[in-house]
């Protein structure tokens, strides 16, 4: 039963969500369940004059039920019809009421009244104030009349000062008044009521459609804001490309230069030399890093590493920096952290590091900076880090150590000014940590030094024996490869040779991709170093062709692409080229040997 009513339900709000206007839907709804009421109450009541034979009561009935069949019809296949028919519905009403008065009832009786009450409020609530002071004056005047017409005596009773009842007849006029009053009453309050619920339907629906406008304004803002960081990080993509293209051939040359055994002096120009680039590189990272994390675009990775190498490769690359304002630079590193191969993403970790060693040697004059790593805590498989870096720099006022970790924000509006620095180092600090569920803590007093401290939980297992063994074999065994460099820049074509050369191999040299392509498809190679961006056909299209290849070796040969633009877009594209991995441009040599290795190191064990 209650599923029979709920399909009729769902019928009705079908029929009234036709209607725009709110209030229309609810007259629909009020109209067809008045209706559907009426064809119900009249087949009983119809049923009920016939068995009683009362044949004058069972016309109208039968009018009834007939009449407001037809008029749901109406209401359902015709649209906007509704007001038409409630017109005609009050009109009914109206007639039978007349009819009560002059035929069936000749006189007034309870149902008459009932009638006249249903007319005054539909009137109201279906078609408005106007319409209801006429339906309500058209029902109510022809009782009027007839009270006045056909009044009969009518007894209320009072208490008189001899304190016993006596029946006293009711005025006339004073009759006329109360009921006229009590019609009045009806009619005043169905309309307040409408007036007040139609102006709060108003308000309601102007404040929707304010809404609905402000939402819209709001998608359109949210659209230019988007597309505007779209075109801002389109616009850093293409810069760090241009500015990591040179800076590959400066590091490159600068790192090839150092391992052919120079003189003290030029080894300590070069060292500048790639400071300096190593510096401008840094920057650069950091200006593309804090759009990634503040745009939630980064995760961590979960790749092996030796974690106190890590830490003393970190500590070594500033050392020069250090020496540079003569100061100590100090490392502690705990026994308990050494030969541990940690499970977690070196190239966040390295960049939190780099930040604070860069940050404490940029603010001390004299005195020292210390690393610290030591393990805090060790369950099974898992084990807690505390990182300290320390100096005895200018140190910062307690209320400006909150303000530090803002973006471009910096201690005072002179640290600037004498010091340099975009301001993003300690943001950044704070972002990656976050991501290492860990937070930075700072003990700092002004002129005595600052300590930043934080704590991160690793997956951990021992260093095997003879893995380093294994690394030194595999070091050697990569002469035996056989690689093709894709590669359009003269200047990149040179680092990329001098760092294969190392390691004992002769790369071949493709200008484009559809060369590289044909190169392969002449010979075998082990591994193809593919740019991403060269003339006739890129790297992305040429590694999808050899993908395609028909000959097994060389569709599965193993593509490392080589890239100055390290979006989350272009990353995305590699891979779905079908390349294996990607090498950031400017790369370390000893980057590209772990990638190489990690591709070939089944093969050279074997």
């Amino acid at each position: 039963m209650i599923s029979i009513f709920n399909r009729i339900d769902a019928t009705i709000v079908s029929l009234a969500n036709r209607e725009q206007d709110p209030i229309n839907k609810i007259r629909v709804r009020i109209l067809i369940y008045s209706l559907f009421g009426y064809l119900l109450y009249s087949t009983v009541l119809g049923t009920a004059y016939f068995f009683q034979q009362e044949y004058l009561h069972l016309i109208r009935a039968s009018f009834i039920f007939v009449l407001s069949g037809a008029l749901l019809l109406v209401v359902r296949y015709i649209k906007g019809a509704w007001r038409l028919i409630s017109h005609f519905a009050l009109c009914v009403v109206t007639l039978t009421v007349w009819s009560n008065i002059l035929i069936y009832v000749q006189g007034i009786n309870t149902a008459t009244v009932q009638f006249i009450w249903i007319a005054t409020v539909l009137s109201v609530y279906m078609h408005g104030v106007r319409w209801g002071w006429f339906y309500s004056l058209i029902n109510i005047l022809p009782v009027l009349a007839y009270t006045y017409v056909e009044y009969s005596e009518y007894n209320y009773l009072i208490n008189d000062l001899k304190l016993f009842y006596d029946a006293r007849p009711v005025s006339h006029w004073v009759y006329l008044f109360v009921l006229t009053g009590n019609f009045l009453m009806i009619v005043l309050l169905n309309y307040f009521f409408f007036k007040t619920f139609k102006s709060n339907i108003a308000h309601l629906t102007q404040t929707k459609n304010e809404l609905k406008e402000l939402n819209s304004k709001l998608n359109e803002t949210l659209q230019d804001v988007n597309r505007l960081s779209n075109a801002r990080m389109d616009f850093l993509s293409t810069m760090s490309h241009e500015l990591r293209t040179p800076l590959n051939g400066v590091i490159g040359i600068s790192n090839a230069l150092i391992s052919q055994n120079p003189s003290e002096e030029q080894r300590e120009n070069l060292g500048i030399l790639r400071f300096s680039a190593e510096n401008l590189m840094a920057l650069i990272n950091n200006i593309l890093d804090f759009n990634k994390l503040d745009s939630d675009k980064v995760a961590l990775e979960h790749i092996p590493f030796n974690l106190a190498e890590l830490i003393r490769k970190n500590c070594a690359s500033v050392e020069m920096k250090a020496k540079e304002k003569l100061l100590e630079l100090r490392l502690s590193v705990a026994k308990d952290i050494e030969n541990k191969m940690v499970i977690s993403d070196p190239t966040r970790l390295n960049q939190v590091l780099m930040n604070l060693l860069n940050n404490a040697i940029k603010f001390t004059e004299k005195g020292f900076v210390h690393l610290t790593a030591q393990m805090v805590k060790k369950e099974e498989g898992t084990m807690t880090v505390h990182f300290s870096v320390e100096d005895s720099g200018i140190g910062i006022d307690p209320d400006k150590q909150d303000h530090i970790f803002e973006v471009f924000a910096q201690a005072a509006e002179s640290t600037n000014r004498n010091y340099g620095g975009t301001g993003l180092g300690l943001p950044i600090v704070k972002k990656v940590l976050s991501m290492f569920d860990s937070k930075i803590h700072l003990v700092s007093q002004p002129g005595s030094g600052s300590r930043f401290y934080f704590d991160i939980e690793f997956e951990y297992r021992d260093v095997e024996a003879n893995e380093i063994d294994k690394r030194t074999t595999a070091r050697k065994e990569l002469s035996g490869l056989k690689v093709l460099v894709a590669e359009d820049n003269a200047i990149n074509i040179l680092v990329i040779r001098k760092a294969l050369e190392q390691w004992g191999i002769v790369p071949d040299i493709a200008k484009n991709g559809q060369e590289a392509v044909e190169k392969l498809g002449k010979e075998n190679y082990d591994l193809i170093l593919m740019d991403l961006y060269m003339p006739v056909m890129d790297g992305c299209q040429a590694s999808k062709t050899i993908r395609q290849m028909s000959e097994l070796r060389k569709a599965n040969v193993p593509i490392i692409a080589l890239t100055a633009n390290v979006s989350e877009d272009v990353i995305a594209k590699v891979f779905e080229a079908g390349m294996n991995d990607y090498l950031s441009k400017p790369f370390y040599p000893d980057h590209l040997f772990e990638k190489i290795q990690k591709l070939q190191v089944e093969r050279v064990v074997e």
